[in-house]
């Protein structure tokens, strides 16, 4: 295992999950009218536990590209197509089970619950691909 890729790899797939995880919540927040900060069951904006919430693309990239470390010989073809299939395995193993606890233990608007399943696929799908092109 490469310590450096490893590094490189999480420290770069979580800026791009970051930007890609905060413009498609602001579109659908804007598309669905609703605001995430004022949902029942939210730590409130001031509470410092909140601002761990913002390592959460860095934990999400760091656990992909230890995967990818792990599992990545066994996707074939270029880097893109690994890329996509690791951010389609990591959508089926966390993100769709993550929305599904939330819709169905939260009254949340529906613009959250497709923000958490759409929203979800494409920045893990962009994570990917960034793991696989940084570690080949």
């Amino acid at each position: 295992m490469n310590t450096k890729k490893i590094l490189v790899s999480g420290i770069v797939s979580g800026f791009v999950i970051a930007v890609v995880f905060w413009a498609f919540s602001l579109a659908a927040q804007s598309v669905f009218s609703y605001d995430a900060m004022k949902l029942g069951g939210m730590r409130d904006a001031n509470d410092p536990v909140v601002m761990l919430f913002f390592l959460y693309p860095w934990v999400l990239s760091f656990a992909m590209t230890i995967a990818y470390a792990k599992i990545g010989e066994v996707f074939q073809g270029s880097a893109v197509w690994k890329g996509k299939k690791l951010g389609l395995l990591a959508w089926l193993l966390a993100g769709i089970p993550s929305a599904f606890l939330v819709y169905t233990s939260m009254n949340y608007p529906c613009g959250f619950t497709v923000n958490s399943v759409v929203g979800s696929l494409v920045y893990m799908i962009a994570g990917g691909i960034t793991i696989a092109k940084l570690m080949e």
